[in-house]
C-alpha cells in the first residue's frame, strides 16, 4: 500500500480549526506576536502560543526572536501563501507556494448550513433581485427565516443577537470580519479605545462599501441597544453598495427608504409534503390535508410531526405545537432528555466545548447528533441551540438542578478569558447570588478585564444592574460611571463602598476616589485618599496594587505642578510594570508620560528617548493608537527643538492614522504642529492646506483647536504681503471666550513668526 508522509494529516488537521484559520488570514496582513494575536482574535494568549508553535513546526508560519530592552519578544508572519492538496495514487501530497495576487481566507460566523431546503422558489427570486441595501425578512417563530437568508446569502457574515449584547460587541465583531476581508479601520478605532457612535457608523458604511460585504442580523427581535437599530436606519439612507439583512419576528420601523421589507408566511402545500415526507413522515393524504391545516405549512410543527406521527391526526390536541412537543419528547431517551434540559438553561447558542463541560464528553456526540437529526437543535457554525418554542415546553417540565450547571457554565466561561465570556459569567454569577463568586469575577476584571470598562460599557451595565446593592457590583458601576463621565455619581457610589469591601477590591475604591476628586479638581480631598492608598500598597505584596498607587501619585503631582516627583513616580511605575511584564499598552502610556514630563522640565532630548521607546514598544505589540500618539509628541518635541523636516515627518504619520481613524480632535493636535512646521520651513503652500483642512474639520467637530487654522492663514497671508486681518479676527471671534487657547497658540507660533502684530490686534 502507498505509504502516506508522516506530517500530512498533521497539517490537514491544523488547517480544519477555525482559530488556526483566523490566526493564518490574521498574519497575511503582518507580523504580530502571540499577545496581539490574542487580543485581535479575542483568545487566551497560551492557547494562540501553542498553536503557533503548532503552526510553525508544520512549515504554515515561521517566528524569530527580537531584542527588546532586556527581553526576547517572539514575532510570527506567514511562510506560505497558500496550500495545494493533490490526491495521487502513492499517497496525499501537499504543495506550499507564494503567490503574487492574493485573496484572504476569510474565517467568519458562518450561515447557518443549509443540508435540506424545501420550496420558496418565488422567495429567492425576490431577494436576489432586491436593490435596497437593507433586506428585512420578518414572521413569526420557526418560519424559516434563518433558512432562507442562509440559502440566500451562504457567503454573510453572520451575526446572532443576544439578548445581553450591546452595540459595542457588535461593533468588535463586525470589526473582526471586515479586518479579515482587508478593511482594518474600524478595528484600530475601536483598539484605540474610541466608541463614538456616529463615527463608528461613518466607519463601517465605507468598510461595507468597500468591501461590499453581506452582514446577516439574526434575531433581531432580541436586542434591547437602541443604537444597533439606528446603524441599520443610517445605512439605509447612505449605503450604495454591501448589503445589511435583518431576520426579526416582529416588523422593526427602519422607515420606508433604502428598506425592503418581506413577511415570510408557511411553505406551501406541495414543499410541506415534500419535508414531511424527506424528515421520515409517512402520512395518508387525508391526514396531510389536516396536518397542512393545523400547521398552514411552518417547517418546524411539520419536522416535529414527522417525529410524532401516530398514525392518526385525531389526537391532535388544541394547541397543535405542544402536542407534537409532548409527543417527541416522550420518545426521546433519558440522556436525551437530560441533554435538552441542559440547553434549555441558557438563553444563548452553546459551544461544543461547553456542553463537553455541562454534560461530560462520554456519549456527547450522539446523543446530540441525535437531537439535531430530529430539529429539537439546531446548529450554526460550531455553535449549537434550541429553538425558542422548544425551550419554553421544555421550561415548563424541567427537573435538573439549575445551579450546578450555571457553576459549570461560570467555570467555563472563566476560563475562555475572553471580554464577552466574562460579561455573560457574570450575568450567571448575579442569576447565582453568589457572593463570592461575584468577588472573584471582578477581581478578575480588576486584573485581566481593565479595558472592559470602557469597551464594553453598554452591556456590562445592563448586567450589573441586576445586581445594584451589592458591593462589589456597586465597585464596577463606580467605573462605568466615571468612564462615562459622571464623576460625582462615580464618587457617591464609591464612598458608598468603602467601608463594605476589603484588600484589592479597596485599594480600587481608594484609588478611583482619589482619580475623581483629582478630574474634578479637588486635590486636597485627593491626597487624604492616597495617603489612606500608600498605608495599603506599602503593606501589601501585590504589584498590582503599588502600580496604582504610583500611577495616581503620578497623576497628583502633575497636576500640582511637581514635575521632579511626578517624574520620580512616574519611574517606579514603570519598574512595577516590567517586573509584572505583560501589559505593553500600560507600558507605552507610562513611556509617554515620562516624555511628557521631560519636556515639561525644559529637557527635549531625554523626552525624545522616552517618547521613541514608546513607539518601540507599542509598534512591537501592535498598538497603532499609542504609537502615533508618540509620533504626534514627538512632532512637538522636533518643532520646539526647530527641526522642522522631522517635525512634519512625525506630525504627517500621526496626521494619516488619526484622519483615517476619525479622530478628530488627535487629528487637528497633529495638523496643527505640521502646520507651524511648514511654516517654520516656510513651506507656505503646504501651511495653508494645512490650515483649511483644520478649519474643515471643525465645522463636523467643533473642536476649539480647529479654528486656531485661520490664525495660521493669517500668518501665511502676512508672510505673503496679503491681506490677513480678516483671518486673524475669525479666529479669534471662534475661539470666543477661550483667550487661554488663543494665547496658547500664539506662544507656539512665536517661535517661527513674530507675533507681536497680532497681539495689538488683539
Amino acid at each position: 500500500m502507498p505509504r502516506k508522509k508522516e506530517n500530512v494529516p498533521s497539517v490537514l488537521k491544523l488547517l480544519s480549526s477555525e482559530i488556526n484559520l483566523e490566526i493564518l488570514s490574521v498574519l497575511r496582513s503582518g507580523s504580530f506576536n502571540p499577545r496581539e494575536l490574542a487580543k485581535i482574535l479575542g483568545k487566551n494568549e497560551t492557547d494562540i502560543s501553542r498553536r503557533l508553535k503548532a503552526l510553525e513546526r508544520a512549515g504554515l508560519v515561521e517566528g524569530r526572536w527580537i531584542r527588546f530592552g532586556d527581553k526576547n519578544v517572539r514575532r510570527y508572519s506567514l511562510k506560505v501563501d497558500g496550500l495545494k492538496v493533490n490526491f495521487e495514487p502513492e499517497g496525499i501530497k501537499v504543495a506550499a507556494a507564494r503567490e503574487e495576487e492574493y485573496t484572504p481566507t476569510v474565517v467568519k460566523e458562518e450561515a447557518p448550513s443549509v443540508e435540506d431546503f424545501f420550496g420558496r422558489e418565488s422567495e429567492l427570486k425576490l431577494l436576489s433581485s432586491v436593490k435596497e441595501p437593507i433586506l428585512v425578512i420578518y414572521g413569526m417563530a420557526g418560519i424559516g427565516k434563518t433558512t432562507l437568508a442562509a440559502k440566500a446569502f451562504p457567503d454573510a457574515f453572520w451575526y446572532p443577537v443576544r439578548e445581553g449584547d450591546g452595540f459595542e460587541y457588535f461593533t468588535w465583531q463586525v470589526g473582526l470580519y471586515l479586518n479579515r476581508l482587508g478593511y482594518p479601520d474600524l478595528i484600530e478605532y475601536l483598539r484605540a479605545g474610541n466608541i463614538e457612535e456616529r463615527e463608528v457608523f461613518e466607519i463601517i458604511l465605507r468598510g461595507l462599501e468597500k468591501t461590499g460585504a453581506v452582514i446577516v442580523v439574526d434575531d433581531f427581535h432580541r436586542c434591547r441597544d437602541e443604537r444597533l437599530g439606528r446603524f441599520i436606519a443610517f445605512l439605509a439612507e447612505k449605503m450604495k453598495t454591501g448589503k445589511v439583512v435583518v431576520l426579526s419576528r416582529e416588523k422593526p420601523r427602519f422607515g420606508v427608504r433604502g428598506v425592503f421589507y418581506l413577511k415570510l408566511d408557511g411553505l406551501d402545500v406541495e414543499s410541506s409534503y415534500e419535508l414531511l415526507t424527506a424528515k421520515g413522515g409517512s402520512v395518508n393524504i387525508e391526514d396531510f390535508a389536516e396536518v397542512y391545516r393545523l400547521t398552514r405549512g411552518h417547517p418546524l410543527a411539520l419536522i416535529l410531526f414527522s417525529q410524532a406521527y401516530p398514525g392518526s391526526v385525531d389526537a391532535a390536541a388544541e394547541n397543535f405545537f405542544e402536542f407534537l412537543l409532548e409527543e417527541v419528547y416522550e420518545r426521546l431517551s433519558d440522556e436525551e432528555k437530560l441533554l435538552l434540559q441542559i440547553i434549555s438553561l441558557f438563553g444563548e447558542p452553546l459551544e461544543y466545548e461547553a456542553f463537553k463541560r455541562l454534560y461530560g464528553e462520554k456519549s456527547l456526540f450522539p446523543v446530540l447528533h441525535s437531537l439535531l437529526r430530529k430539529g429539537l437543535v439546531e446548529r450554526r457554525s460550531d455553535l449549537y441551540f434550541i429553538h425558542d418554542l422548544v425551550r419554553g415546553f421544555v421550561e415548563r417540565i424541567r427537573e435538573v438542578d439549575e445551579e450546578k450547571y450555571y457553576r459549570k457554565y461560570v467555570e467555563y466561561l472563566m476560563g475562555k478569558n475572553e471580554e464577552g465570556a466574562f460579561i455573560r459569567a457574570f450575568e450567571y454569577a448575579l442569576r447565582l447570588g453568589d457572593e463570592e463568586l461575584i468577588k472573584r469575577l471582578v477581581e478578575l476584571r480588576l486584573r485581566k478585564f481593565k479595558r472592559l470598562v470602557r469597551s464594553f460599557k453598554g452591556p456590562y451595565l445592563k448586567v450589573l444592574s441586576a445586581g445594584r446593592g451589592n458591593p462589589y457590583v456597586d465597585l464596577e458601576l463606580g467605573h462605568l460611571y466615571f468612564q462615562n463621565g459622571f464623576f460625582e455619581k462615580a464618587l457617591e457610589t464609591w464612598l458608598g463602598v468603602k467601608g463594605k469591601v476589603e484588600g484589592i477590591f479597596k485599594a480600587d475604591v481608594l484609588t478611583s476616589i482619589a482619580d475623581a476628586y483629582m478630574e474634578t479638581e479637588r486635590l486636597d480631598e485627593a491626597e487624604r485618599y492616597l495617603m489612606e492608598l500608600k498605608k495599603i500598597a506599602e503593606g501589601s505584596s501585590d504589584p498590582e496594587i503599588r502600580l496604582w498607587y504610583y500611577m495616581m501619585l503620578t497623576k497628583f503631582y502633575y497636576y500640582r505642578e511637581e514635575p521632579e516627583k511626578a517624574m520620580e513616580s512616574a519611574f517606579m511605575e514603570l519598574k512595577i510594570l516590567r517586573d509584572m511584564g505583560g501589559n505593553p499598552e500600560l507600558e507605552s502610556i507610562v513611556l509617554l508620560h515620562i516624555g511628557d514630563i521631560n519636556s515639561w522640565m525644559g529637557r527635549p532630548e531625554e523626552a525624545l528617548k522616552y517618547y521613541t521607546e514608546a513607539i518601540e514598544v507599542a509598534r512591537l505589540h501592535g498598538l497603532s493608537f499609542f504609537e502615533n500618539l508618540a509620533h504626534m509628541e514627538l512632532a512637538k518635541v522636533y518643532y520646539h527643538l526647530g527641526d522642522y523636516a522631522k517635525a512634519v515627518q512625525h506630525s504627517s504619520r500621526a496626521v494619516e492614522y488619526f484622519r483615517r481613524m476619525r479622530n478628530y480632535r488627535r487629528a487637528v493636535d497633529s495638523l496643527g504642529y505640521r502646520c507651524v512646521s511648514f511654516i517654520g520651513a516656510r513651506e507656505l503652500e503646504k501651511a495653508e492646506e494645512d490650515a483649511k483642512e483644520m478649519i474643515m474639520m471643525g465645522q463636523s467637530s467643533n473642536y476649539p483647536l480647529t479654528w486656531a487654522g485661520y490664525i495660521f492663514l493669517a500668518v501665511v497671508k502676512n508672510l505673503r504681503g496679503e491681506p490677513w486681518e480678516e483671518y486673524l479676527a475669525l479666529g479669534r471671534e471662534k475661539m470666543g471666550d477661550n483667550r487661554y487657547l488663543y494665547e496658547a497658540v500664539l506662544e507656539e507660533l512665536s517661535r517661527v513668526f513674530d507675533v507681536s502684530t497680532f497681539k495689538e490686534k488683539g
